[in-house]
């Protein structure tokens, strides 16, 4: 597996250490997350799923341990190496130990977990742009088939009947529109769990 350039990982790394340290506007607005995304609207020479194995390996600040943890235990982690494009929203560790309380991964089966992780994937490479609406809520289409709704706070309900936001895109920490050779990555801080 390719090695990201020095550069590049000390780029992940700041985001990552600044996640900790930024909090998220609550006045965030589209026109924030479409400046960045013209920066960031290239691709990387990495798969998303080797950029996950970075960030879980970070040696200060790792994050992303547990998404690793679970997509290795749920046997889908070979589907984020390939060519197909992606949009990940990819819950952070604390998200997952929030999600997890006193259970572990192990708790559930591969099969359910697997179907948790779809429900944070769509199909295509979905920058901010795309992503977070102007005005009223974008209904995305995930892998699992229920929808997700962003509204133009980068908050996503899982139900759009109410829009309370159950998570949101850390766009005030920068960690939106991380690209990958198959797709994109937004960081977000709860884990999404369908309403089926």
């Amino acid at each position: 597996m390719r090695i990201l350039s020095s550069l590049g990982i000390a780029l992940l790394m700041i985001l990552f250490i600044s996640c900790e340290k930024e909090p998220v506007s609550d006045e965030l607005n589209t026109a924030d997350a479409s400046a960045k995304a013209s920066v960031a609207a290239q691709k990387s020479d990495e798969s998303i799923a080797a950029i996950v194995v970075q960030f879980a390996s970070a040696e200060e600040d790792a994050q992303f341990t547990l998404l690793l943890a679970a997509l290795n235990y749920a046997g889908i982690t070979s589907l984020f190496a390939e060519s197909d494009q992606y949009t990940v929203f990819a819950p952070t560790d604390a998200a997952f130990e929030r999600f997890l309380g006193d259970n572990s991964l192990t708790d559930f089966t591969p099969e359910q977990v697997a179907a948790i992780l779809s429900y944070h994937v769509t199909e295509g490479r979905r920058f901010s742009n795309s992503v977070v609406p102007k005005n009223k809520p974008r209904q995305i289409a995930t892998l699992l088939g229920p929808s997700i709704y962003v509204n133009s706070s980068a908050g996503i309900d899982t139900n759009d009947s109410d829009m309370e936001t159950d998570a949101s895109i850390l766009v005030g920490a920068g960690l939106f529109d991380i690209p990958a050779s198959n797709g994109v990555i937004h960081v977000i801080d709860e884990v999404l769990v369908p309403e089926l």
